[in-house]
């Protein structure tokens, strides 16, 4: 028996209107949703989407910890440039004192006396004129009477040029009075050199007779100790006789207060200055060379008088006055 098949005819209604809308809404949510897939963090590594466009991987915390190592990356090197700056000043500054050390003797005297200045301080400090003070050296040391009595014409001394071809014997320590009007009226601090420049005319006596450059006059050494740090408010430097010495081509060391060992140094040829308390020398403070002995006791060159440079001094009467010492002689 046959039985008759029939097949069932789907027929499609049209879409009403409002699902037409409906699917066309979902259809732009779709491609909106494509589109914004780009630019969605998943985690992990970066893969090419359908549309050729990369997936960055990985959340918003992600992204901060790459922008913290970026960060500490650049405060490292910015570190390895401060070091390497620091150490290559620190080699630098080595450098040039080891320089100064091996070249000693390498003051240059025209720069300094075209740098120099001829104004002089009117006060001292105190309320104390240079005037005054001038009075003052004149009632304590009547040898500067001529130095006192020109201070008024001080500027037909100021700067000129120095000639001490008179004053320098081969073989023989020269004696330079601090108040020489040559350089005696230039100032040296608050003060000029004829009251105060003691310490560097004790040096240019020695610099004079170890190397005999007549450069080296009081004038341009006080303004080399003024320039460099040798010269204080109470006077000059100790440093001058051991740092400050080096630069002149002279070697300086301290020596202890002993007359044997005195005498040995100025047997070997060497000079010895002596910083002195008030006593015999000085009111205040003063410097003194000595620059041999005999049988009565030292040789003095004392820069501000030369009477204490006519005699000899005996030990004992020397060393309850000397308050330090040093032996100078030229740098090998």
């Amino acid at each position: 028996m046959g039985q008759e098949r029939r097949e069932l005819q789907v027929i499609e209604l049209p879409p009403r209107s409002g699902e037409v809308r409906a699917r066309q809404g979902g259809a732009r949510e779709e491609r909106e949703y494509l589109n914004n897939r780009q630019n969605i963090w998943v985690g992990g590594r970066n893969k090419k989407t359908v549309a050729g466009t990369r997936v960055h991987r990985g959340s918003g915390r992600g992204r901060r910890k790459s922008q913290k190592r970026s960060c500490f990356g650049r405060v490292l090197r910015l570190l390895f440039w401060v070091i390497g700056i620091l150490v290559l000043a620190y080699v630098s500054i080595i450098g040039i004192l080891l320089y100064r050390q091996k070249h000693p003797g390498k003051v240059d005297f025209d720069a300094l006396q075209d740098s120099r200045s001829t104004s002089l301080t009117g006060v001292l400090g105190e309320g104390i004129s240079l005037e005054q003070e001038m009075q003052a050296l004149l009632e304590r040391n009547g040898e500067a009477a001529d130095f006192v009595a020109g201070y008024a014409n001080r500027e037909e001394y100021l700067g000129k040029d120095i000639d001490l071809s008179e004053d320098v014997r081969e073989g023989e320590v020269p004696l330079l009075m601090q108040w020489d009007k040559r350089w005696g009226y230039e100032s040296y601090g608050d003060s000029n050199i004829g009251l105060s420049g003691c310490g560097p005319t004790c040096l240019s006596m020695a610099y004079l007779y170890f190397t005999g450059d007549l450069k080296g006059n009081p004038r341009e050494i006080a303004r080399y100790c003024e320039e460099n740090g040798f010269y204080t408010p109470s006077g000059t430097s100790w440093e001058l006789w051991s740092t400050g010495a080096k630069e002149f081509g002279l070697a300086g060391a301290e020596l202890p207060l002993d007359e044997n060992r005195m005498k040995d140094v100025l047997d070997e040829g060497k000079l010895i200055v002596c910083s002195m308390r008030p006593g015999d020398f000085t009111t205040v403070g003063h410097y003194i060379l000595l620059i041999g002995y005999g049988e009565e006791g030292f040789i003095v060159n004392d820069p501000n008088r030369r009477e204490n440079s006519e005699k000899c001094w005996a030990y004992e009467t020397l060393k309850g006055q000397i308050r330090n010492l040093w032996e100078m002689n030229k740098a090998p």
